[in-house]
């Protein structure tokens, strides 16, 4: 699940609404259940729910779970890595900030724990300010071909940390444009499990954290050394909102993957919010692939 676009979304629609009354507490929307699956035309696909409740009139705690599968375009391997996450946070009229721990793990093929903490800021009607910093610790296993044809085990680790800003304007009553930028900072070690594979370099297959695989539907699972997204909301009426974006992330290991989508947020009554979409991505391998998505919301 991408780390900031939910946010950037929730911020434009926040800014071409009003300031909530006064008597009403921070955390009024924070009681809510989430669902979203996505799909792609190379049958990789994700699915998560997660579900926040408000502590007193100002907190919040949110508890998640999710899975992801997909294919490595160099082993032809497929991976299945299950997510679980945990965090809270607190709010005041025009502010708010939370603390966010994730692990995803395949078996012992990959393990990927992220720490992610967000601040936002309305210092006016109509404008939303945020600040994102994220640290990772992961850790992948695979194989070292060698070019006579050996494989060796390998293991590769990665560990950083991120900053990012957020901004959203409303430019008319209606219409709302947002952007952000994230910088991360990597340091990968691989070191080898046994031998050398041939001694003569090598190809390495059935890494996780490398990008042969990474698509819009398992970003969060790739080490970006840059990521910057661009989007903008129109609300069409009081029950319909849509939503088109732009993202670019540059791969740590090198190659680029580029998305463009587009979502309608429509207001299904009861409580109930659905969220279709689609779009395409175009991965650091040159392959584009386009994929839809479906998300669902229930606020009570």
């Amino acid at each position: 699940m991408n780390l900031l676009t939910p946010r950037l979304i929730a911020a434009a629609l926040l800014a071409v609404t009003t300031a909530q009354a006064d008597d009403t507490a921070a955390n009024a929307d924070k009681r809510a259940l989430n669902l979203a699956v996505q799909r792609d035309g190379r049958h990789n696909q994700s699915a998560a729910a997660a579900v926040s409740l408000p502590v007193g009139r100002a907190a919040w705690v949110q508890v998640g779970a999710g899975q992801s599968r997909s294919r490595d375009a160099v082993s032809g391997e497929r991976y299945k890595p299950g997510q679980l996450s945990v965090g809270g946070g607190v709010a005041g009229k025009a502010w708010q900030a939370s603390l966010n721990a994730s692990q995803r793990r395949d078996g012992e093929r990959l393990r990927q724990t992220d720490w992610a903490a967000a601040a936002d800021w309305r210092p006016m009607d109509g404008v939303s300010i945020g600040v994102d910093a994220l640290r990772r610790q992961a850790r992948a296993r695979g194989t070292l071909a060698s070019s006579a044809g050996a494989t060796t085990p390998i293991e590769q680790r990665v560990r950083g940390h991120g900053v990012g800003l957020r901004a959203a304007v409303a430019v008319t009553p209606r219409v709302s444009v947002y952007g952000a930028a994230m910088r991360n900072r990597y340091r990968t070690t691989t070191p080898q499990a046994t031998g050398n594979a041939g001694g003569g370099g090598g190809l390495l297959a059935g890494v996780p954290l490398l990008g042969q695989r990474v698509t819009a539907i398992n970003r969060d699972e790739a080490a970006f050394d840059r990521s910057a997204q661009l989007g903008a909301t129109w609300r069409a009426s009081e029950r319909v909102a849509l939503n088109g974006e732009l993202m670019q992330d540059r791969l740590h290991h090198g190659g680029n993957l580029r998305s463009v989508q587009m979502k309608a947020a429509i207001a299904a009554g009861a409580g109930w919010t659905l969220t279709p979409g689609i779009g395409r991505s175009r991965g650091p391998n040159g392959e584009g692939a386009n994929y839809g998505l479906l998300g669902a919301s229930y606020a009570w």
